[in-house]
């Protein structure tokens, strides 16, 4: 049924490419830190080696490190400069003075607009009046003719005001304006005295709240900081300061380092310019050793996903995921490495994985991790492949594959810290065994269990601290994120339960229509569950304007042109998407809102268009804009919408036989040749099937059957 989807893709052995090259540079990467860390130091002079004898300087050498610290104290002792920033002052005062000006220029337009209409001023003397005069075009224009522009009340109030109340207005703002501006206003003082010249109007009982509100509009956009710190004349002194300071020189014939002493980076730095150091020699062997170990493993790790996830292999975004955190992880083991081997950070990218992409992601990056961390372990001279090495692998695995398996039914972020912890444990439980067995010591053993432990729950509060960041750079729906977007104290859904309660409620019954058909057809339930709940979130923008949030007798579109009535009906999914990228949502939940009417036509409308005109008008003023669904979720939540929709115009009282008939027809009726609104989605007839058998034991099960009860006449007894 699906058809291949007309937005143009990349080829997908192009995408392929994409995905070696991604996984390339992670694996050279891990080869260089590998490389780094296991090649004996061969040098002569290295940082922290010992000096093999007494070293002179063999002329005078300029100690740019030492030089350069003095330099950067003498900056960070120079007190910084500031300024009033009378310019800036003088062009906020008169940015407050034209708000004024302008209110007299639209109060004169306003009465204008009266004059022409005929109407008496006398006739507006409260902001009601003015609100039921002015139309929504003329208050539109009204409002953009300040700046700071108007609120609707605060401009009726404006209107029906006095031109005395104005005028106090203005004589308490200007001043405190005035007077904070010239006195140099600084950033840490801002919020105090904006708060105090606010409360200062509010004490003033002879203005309108709104009056106020507009008082305290003009303070928020015209009091800012003018007492500026003057960072041209800051820098200047700091570099005066700085050039003060002479070059620390160090003279020929003094001491660059003791015999036996360890040598520091600064040290080195002045034996490199001396020429004192010579290049180390390379261990080959060892280097290629390393390079067909990591080769081999990370052969194996393609193969694996090629051969039983090549569904990840296709997906660039997947691919990126698993690249960055094993570069990561492998960045972030070196970095931890010289504390202990088994302070390892692995978990991070294991977690990340099967959280951002697949559990089976998780499942070969844990693989991945545990081969690389077994290596590092053989650092600092200890044997390849020795008993660290078999531990530490091991451990690692162990940590991986018990935390992805916790993984499974997260679905919040305190449940990852759980799982990090039994990951702990099973490290922890497998150091034990193995040092144990070889008859380690048991402080050894403690320290190893205890460095295990607390790196897997270290690991795991850091996936929990950091996941919102990796969730909304890559844009992934994770199971915790989408659960928490089904939290009622998320702005939108307040909103909508208080702005368009209807919608709301219709989409709660949408959602539970969704989910049930999604978990019916292999679909990701929660996501459906989700898109569903916000699927219509667009109609906050005019909830009058549909059927649910009007009041009974109480339609609006009895007075609106068809045309009119459509653009405002298909305007909310467009709307909606708008609402859901700005509170940054997944686009998965974005595209089930952008898609869940399709391109469909607003038959209604057409039809009362042609009624009224007695012509076909052009059916794309009644034609949503949208794609047409491209992913079973989509499509279950339009069918869902639709379903929803058509069962509720039955009524309370309509039989099973009633909406079955319903559901078949308004399921079926979307695969015709007129509409076809599911060619894009991939759904097979079994999968329509078993959705229309899903939504009508959701809908008995919501509006079963009642049983008829005989009159009581006992008022007490009625039901």
């Amino acid at each position: 049924m699906a058809k291949p989807d007309k937005k143009l893709r990349i080829p997908l052995k192009y995408v392929r490419y994409c995905s070696a090259a991604l996984l390339a540079v992670a694996f050279l990467v891990m080869y260089i830190i590998a490389a780094v860390e296991l090649t004996p130091k061969r040098y002569e002079l290295s940082v922290g080696s010992a000096a093999p004898e007494t070293i002179f300087a063999t002329r005078d050498v300029t100690d740019d490190a030492a030089t350069e610290a003095l330099r950067a104290l003498a900056r960070r002792n120079t007190p910084k400069v500031y300024r009033i920033d009378t310019e800036k002052a003088e062009s906020l005062k008169a940015q407050a003075q034209a708000f004024f000006d302008a209110l007299e220029t639209l109060r004169a337009k306003a009465k204008n607009l009266a004059l022409v209409q005929g109407t008496e001023l006398t006739s507006l003397a409260n902001a009601q009046a003015w609100a039921d005069f002015l139309t929504d075009e003329q208050t539109v224009e009204l409002e953009k003719r300040t700046s700071p522009a108007l609120s609707e009340e605060a401009l009726y109030e404006v209107l029906a005001a006095s031109s005395e109340d104005l005028s106090y207005l203005e004589d308490i703002v200007l001043p405190k304006l005035n007077i904070s501006l010239s006195a140099g206003l600084s950033e840490a003082s801002l919020e105090a005295v904006k708060n105090e010249s606010k409360l200062e109007i509010q004490e003033v009982s002879r203005l309108s709240d709104a009056l106020k509100s507009v008082g305290a509009s003009v303070i928020d956009a015209c009091m800012q900081p003018t007492y500026l710190l003057d960072e041209t004349a800051t820098a200047a002194a700091q570099e005066e300061a700085a050039a003060k300071i002479a070059d620390v020189t160090v003279k020929k014939g003094e001491v660059l380092a003791n015999e036996g002493a360890i040598l520091t980076e600064n040290q080195i730095e002045l034996l490199e310019k001396l020429g004192l150091v010579r290049p180390a020699e390379s261990d080959v062997s060892l280097k290629i050793g390393v390079a067909v170990y990591l080769i081999v493993v990370y052969v194996v790790f393609c193969a694996y996903l090629f051969v039983l996830h090549d569904d990840i292999l296709v997906n660039l975004k997947s691919v990126l995921i698993l690249a960055a955190f094993l570069t990561l992880t492998a960045l972030v083991t070196w970095a931890v490495n010289g504390i202990s081997t088994h302070m390892t950070l692995a978990l991070l990218a294991v977690m990340l994985a099967a959280l951002l992409v697949s559990e089976s992601a998780g499942f070969a990056v844990a693989v991945v991790i545990s081969l690389f961390s077994g290596l590092m372990a053989c650092g600092g001279g200890v044997p390849l492949f020795g008993a660290e090495y078999v531990a530490m692998l091991l451990s690692t695995l162990a940590s991986g594959i018990v935390t992805v398996l916790s993984l499974r039914k997260t679905h919040n972020r305190g449940a990852i810290i759980a799982a990090g912890s039994m990951g702990g444990v099973a490290a922890a439980a497998v150091i034990a065994g193995l040092y144990v067995a070889a008859g380690n010591t048991y402080t050894a053993l403690l320290s190893d269990m205890g460095w295990a432990l607390g790196s897997s729950m270290l690991s795991a509060m850091l996936v929990v601290g950091s996941l919102s960041i990796w969730e909304n750079l890559f844009d992934v729906a994770t199971a915790a994120r989408l659960n928490e977007l089904l939290n009622t104290t998320q702005p939108l859904l307040k909103q909508l339960m208080q702005e368009a309660p209807g919608t709301y409620q219709h989409s709660m019954l949408v959602a539970t229509l969704a989910e049930a058909a999604a978990e019916r057809i292999g679909a990701n339930s929660l996501l459906t569950r989700v898109g569903a709940v916000y699927h219509d979130v667009g109609k906050l923008k005019r909830p009058l304007y549909f059927k649910e949030n009007q009041k009974p007798n109480e339609n609006i579109h009895d007075t609106l042109p068809p045309a009119e009535s459509a653009a405002a009906i298909l305007a909310h999914q467009k709307d909606g998407v708008a609402l859901l990228v700005r509170h940054k949502l997944p686009s998965a939940v974005v595209r089930i809102a952008a898609e869940h009417h399709g391109n469909a036509l607003m038959a209604y409308f057409y039809k009362k268009a042609i009624d009224e005109s007695g012509v076909k008008p052009n059916s794309k003023l009644f034609r949503y804009a949208g794609n047409r669904p491209s992913t079973k979720e989509s499509a279950v939540v339009m069918l869902a919408d639709s379903c929803e929709a058509a069962v509720r115009s039955l009524g309370s009282d309509s039989t099973r036989e009633q909406r079955e008939e319903m559901v078949r027809r308004i399921i079926w009726s979307k695969l015709s040749d007129s509409e076809n609104l599911l060619s894009n989605a991939p759904l097979t007839l079994n999968d329509l099937s078993a959705i229309e058998a899903s939504f009508l034991k959701t809908f008995n099960g919501i509006l079963h059957d009642r049983v008829e009860y005989p009159a009581q006449e006992q008022k007490g007894n009625e039901l």
